[in-house]
Parts: C-alpha cells; structure tokens; sequence
C-alpha cells in the first residue's frame, strides 16, 4: 500500500483560521489563514502539541482558584480535529470545535511571535509542574484569565443580550499570554508581593503583546491603515485595547497620562508606560516615512503627545494622500517600526529583576535594549518616557 504522505510534516508548521480583531468589530467578520509553527505530525486532536492543550469543559466550571487547579479531568465536549491533510483550516466558524481550534491557534502565534523577537524557546514559568499550558476555550464567566498553569476564556455580555465569547477575541487571548511570557522570563518577586510597579508594568507589557501581536496579521495592518488613512492616532482597532462591543474597549494605547495623573491601582498605573510605548512606535513609523521618502518631512514637526482634534486633522491631511498613493510602502514602514518597538521591548524584559522593580528602572532597561539600534528610537523612547514622567 502507497505510504499516506498527507498529514506527514512539511517543515512549513499548521493552517488555522484566527481573527485578528473580534468577529463583531466591523470588517472583521471573515477569519484570516495564518500558520503556526508546530507541524501537523505533532498535533493532536483537541488541539493539543508538546506546549499547550485545549479542554472544552461540557458542563458548568467555576474558574480555576487556588487551590483548585488544572488538569481538568471533566466531561468535553468532542475535541477540534485536523482535516485529512493535517491543518485546521477546515473547521467552520459559529461551532463549538472552531472556538477551540481558534483559542490553540492564537495562542500559539503569540508565541511564535514573541519567541522570534526573544530569538529562543520560551519554558512556561510552571514548567515544573506542568508541561504544558491548559486552555478552556468557554466559561459562562464575564472574564478572562491566565494562571499557573492554565488560561480561561469567559464571554462578554453584549448590550444586544449575546454573549461573545472571548475565546474569539485574539486582544484578549494575547493580552493573557502577555503575562504568561512575562512571568516565564521575570518571574515573581521573591515575597509573592505584586505591588508598587510590578502589577502596573505587567499589565502594560500584556497589552503591548497584545497591540504589537495584532500588527502581525496582513488583514490587520491593511485594515488599519486603510481605515485610518495612515494616521495611527484616530480611534482605531491598534490603539483600542480589547475591543467590546458597542464600540467600547477596556484601554487605550494613545492616551494622555503621565505618572503624577493615575492612581495606585494597576491598570490605571499602566497607562502611562504603555502611551509612552505607543508614541514611540507612532514616532518611528512616520520617520521612517520621511525617511523613505514616502511622506511629507512636516509629519516631524507635529507631537503625537499633544492629544487633540487640531492634531487629528493635521495628521490626516499629511498622511491621507500619501498613503492612498504608496499603501504597500506604508505597511511596510509600520511593520519595520513594529519590530524595532518589539525586539526592544523583549530585551528589556529579560534585564528586568521582579524584586526591585520600577518605572524608571524598567525605562532604563528599555534604553540600553534600544541603543543596538537607530539612534531616533532611543531618542524617542527617552523623549516620550520623559514626558509621561516615568524618567
């Protein structure tokens, strides 16, 4: 009998479908191919590889919380399954199954992503205990979460009434893997004590993985760029942070906040390092503009900081037309800003120490990762964390 080579590896890694925006935020309803790293021969129904597992519990499950933790050992629904040919392309949206292969598949390429920039494997920081991490895709829960261990996904109660679970909602997925990462390369301060900065930047660092991750779908980046009209500063689906519905989100990137204007309480205190990281990236993408000749040199002189509808309006009149003239070109300066931000940003993680943690440190961190690189991003990230006054 002829040896079956179809589900046999390729080199090339696996085909799922992932939304790179929440199905319900507009032009966002079709799902995009993406390929992850692990091959077909590695996979298992559910999906399951050497790192990450999905359990679809089929009856009601409260959250995980100490000290009630995975595995999950409960009635499943029936596991997602690769096709003949051993990708997950296959699965329809709107079942059960596709949310599963979804919520492995985001998950997975926020580690892809994020390993590329760290330029190693990641070891999960429960690697002592578990050896892999375990996702339950759908909890009748209006959360989400990642833990020791495990990551739940809950749904989002709509103003329509609809729960839309966030298991389809990459933000999200990505944001929780945020910590995750960060808790494999840091770690957790010695006293368990997640005070001071260390929540704050934690929860900066997951919604940076979060924006930056979505940048790395091709759908996105023309989207946005063509919704914008090359200005990254309009409300948009980048700086929009775990996009709900009715047009709401948790947080924004481009916001306004310095230091001596939050309070203690971590997501709040996170603004400000997340604005001055968002300005940077939004400073690097239009030199690079001028740089490669593809827009006005005046798009230099206008500071993203200074927050307005005046700036908007200036903003768009420099980028419209050039944009609409060269789209590809652009999307090509906001990926190379996008990976100049991110390789930093995973440097600086590694430099960090949980123990003595704070703003300032994390910013001087942040500058000795940049200073391999173009003298006007560490110029930027000095300029923009001084202004938010976390130097």
């Amino acid at each position: 009998m002829p040896r079956d080579e179809s589900k046999e590896g390729t080199g090339l890694g696996t085909r799922f479908l992932i939304y790179p925006q929440a199905p319900h935020v507009p032009g966002y309803a079709t799902p995009e191919t993406v390929w992850i790293s692990t091959d077909p021969a590695s996979l298992q129904p559910g999906p399951s590889d050497a790192r990450v597992y999905v359990r679809d519990a089929a009856l009601a499950k409260d959250p995980y919380e100490f000290p009630y933790l995975p595995p999950f050992v409960g009635l499943t629904h029936p596991p997602a399954a690769a096709g003949p040919d051993g990708h997950f392309d296959h699965i329809q949206p709107g079942t059960r199954e596709f949310v599963a292969a979804h919520a492995f598949a985001a998950v997975s390429r926020v580690l892809d992503i994020w390993e590329s920039y760290l330029g190693r494997p990641l070891v999960w920081h429960f690697a002592e205990t578990y050896e892999q991490l375990e996702i339950i895709p759908w909890l009748d829960w209006e959360n989400a979460q990642s833990g020791y261990g495990f990551l739940e996904l809950g749904v989002e109660r709509g103003p329509d009434g609809r729960t839309y679970p966030f298991a389809l909602n990459f933000d999200t997925i990505a944001h929780e893997v945020g910590h995750a990462i960060l808790f494999s390369l840091m770690g957790v301060p010695e006293d368990l004590a997640y005070t001071g900065d260390f929540g704050a930047f934690h929860e900066a660092s997951a919604d940076l993985v979060s924006l930056l991750s979505f940048l790395h779908f091709d759908t996105g980046l023309e989207r946005l760029l063509r919704r914008c009209h090359g200005n990254l500063l309009t409300l948009n689906e980048l700086n929009r942070i775990v996009e709900l519905t009715g047009e709401r989100q948790i947080r924004l990137a481009s916001n306004s906040r310095r230091l001596s204007e939050v309070t203690s309480e971590v997501h709040d205190r996170s603004r400000p390092f997340t604005g001055a990281m968002f300005d940077t990236l939004v400073d690097r993408f239009h030199a690079l503009l001028v740089e490669e000749g593809l827009a006005d040199a005046r798009l230099l002189d206008i500071d993203v900081r200074d927050f307005d509808g005046a700036l908007l309006d200036r903003l768009t009149a420099l980028t419209a037309s050039a944009y609409r003239a060269r789209p590809f070109l652009f999307k090509s300066a906001l990926a190379r800003a996008r990976d100049e931000v991110g390789l930093v940003l995973a440097r600086a993680w590694r430099m960090l120490d949980p123990d003595h943690l704070s703003f300032d440190r994390i910013a001087v961190a942040v500058l000795e990762s940049a200073l391999d690189g173009e003298p006007d991003l560490t110029a930027g990230f000095e300029a923009n964390f001084r202004w938010r006054e976390i130097l």
